[in-house]
């Protein structure tokens, strides 16, 4: 029960780390000045859909999750100037979001060796 504590906890904390650096990148390169609760939930409900996946050995699921993505993006229309700002921050926060899932699942399966 204490690793899973500890688990739960470790999650929202990297979530909320998480928000805060994409609120300081999205500054950067996108020159977005607020943090949007929708986008925090929705990174957090990839990630953990990721994780759910990974964990049971779903590895296409990333495969998926990439396609997934490529389709809501070709619908984005913004003004030449700021395209680029938002691919450099729509790639960052992508592999950022893959990255942190994978890293996820090692912490998960460190502590919930599988049963082989």
């Amino acid at each position: 029960m204490i690793k899973i504590i500890q688990f739960i906890l470790a999650l929202l904390i990297t979530e909320a780390l998480l928000a805060v650096i994409f609120y300081i990148v999205a500054a950067i390169f996108y020159k977005k000045t607020e943090i949007s609760v929708k986008s925090v939930v929705k990174g957090f409900a990839e990630r953990l859909f990721l994780l759910i996946a990974l964990v049971n050995g779903y590895s296409q699921a990333l495969t998926f999750f990439s396609a997934l993505k490529l389709g809501t993006r070709l619908k984005h229309q913004e003004p030449q100037l700021e395209m680029d700002g938002f691919n450099d921050y729509y790639l960052i926060g992508n592999l950022t979001s893959v990255a942190v899932a994978i890293g996820y699942t090692w912490i998960y399966h460190s502590l919930f060796p599988p049963v082989v």
